[in-house]
């Protein structure tokens, strides 16, 4: 759906339709999340203030106070500075000065476009008046010309500008997807290595992987629990595959002496790591991976005393999940250097 919006924001762009560029770019930037530049297109379309209010609250009604107002003066202060011109747009009725804002809706621009051409058409000489009504007709329509034509230069010049912000906004947008599918891409091919790696290797932890791998895209509440209870599990396993249980003791790289038995997973998985990998530039990016996990599945066996899950939400389940296959996936990176 985002490809397909920004297909449709570069061929508008580039036939010059700016009102359905400026409606399927406020379709991308709601669909993102980006509330500054909805506000900038909804300010492009709609010219009644209480209804951009409307529907700009509706779309950030879960955001605080504060930030609320600051995406709604920022949008305003923006739209201003891209809506003001170098000469007067039109002039005022009331006052007779002069206003150089264009603040019509830039769905507006082409039928004020083609009633400002009719009615300077409209304004030629008849070919049946005498020389002094001609002179007359003359002068008094040219300043009126003037003006229209300047307003026909206003719009053509803020048709261009926002065409050019239609343009910049999708080519940004079009970046950032394509930050974002490198990113999947490279979890995705953690993942499948890491998987293929246990598969063949250690059924515990392939199976527990795969138990996680069906959960971690679920909403619900019972799905996230379950998620945490395999996670625990998986961390258990890649230990327990790492530096199996032991019943001696035994004197660990901190100077320690323990017992790194059956339950105690964390210490053996730690005492692995920092046994088999000595301190290093790119062993310490391991340790500092290893210490996130630890810290989590710490958190998640507390939680699993009390009996609920319900204090973890989905972001730090997931986070989990991901910091799991990338500890894994450096592990056996390092595995593969160091048997080469």
């Amino acid at each position: 759906m985002k490809s397909e919006l920004l297909s449709r924001i570069f061929d508008h762009v580039e036939n010059g339709d700016v009102d359905k560029a400026v409606r399927a770019s406020l379709r991308l930037s709601r669909q993102i999340g980006d509330y500054i530049n909805t506000a900038l297109f909804l300010r492009d379309l709609i010219d009644d203030t209480s209804e951009i209010f409307r529907v700009l609250s509706d779309d950030t009604s879960h955001l605080k106070e504060n930030s609320q107002k600051y995406i709604w003066d920022h949008s305003y202060t923006r739209w201003l500075a891209y809506r003001t011109l170098p000469f007067a747009a039109s002039i005022d009725n009331d006052t007779g000065q002069s206003k150089n804002i264009l603040v019509i809706s830039v769905g507006e621009f082409p039928e004020e476009l083609k009633q400002c051409e009719k009615s300077i058409a409209d304004m030629a000489i008849p070919p049946t008046m005498g020389e002094y009504d001609s002179a007359s007709f003359t002068d008094r329509y040219d300043v009126v010309k003037s003006h229209l034509r300047l307003r026909i230069k206003a719009i053509n010049t803020i048709k261009n500008r926002v065409l050019n912000r239609c343009l910049n906004f999708a080519i940004g947008v079009e970046r950032q997807l394509a930050a974002q599918e490198k990113s999947v891409s490279f979890l995705q091919t953690a993942q499948n290595d890491v998987q293929n790696y246990f598969k063949s290797r250690s059924d515990d932890v392939y199976e527990k992987l795969q138990k996680a791998n069906q959960l971690v895209d679920s909403g619900s509440p019972e799905d996230l629990s379950l998620l945490l209870t395999q996670i625990r599990r998986a961390i258990k396993a890649s230990a327990d595959y790492f530096m199996p249980p032991e019943t001696s003791p035994r004197k660990c790289t901190d100077g320690e002496i323990r017992t790194l038995g059956e339950e105690k997973y964390l210490n053996r998985l730690s005492e692995f790591v920092f046994s088999k990998f000595p301190s290093s530039t790119s062993n310490d990016l391991l340790r500092a991976e290893l210490e996130y996990l630890l810290v989590f599945a710490r958190r998640l066996n507390d939680i699993s005393s009390k009996g609920v899950h319900s204090i973890v939400t989905s972001a730090e389940a997931k986070q989990g999940f991901l910091g799991l296959y990338l500890f894994l996936f450096n592990i056996l990176q390092r595995i593969e250097l160091a048997d080469a």
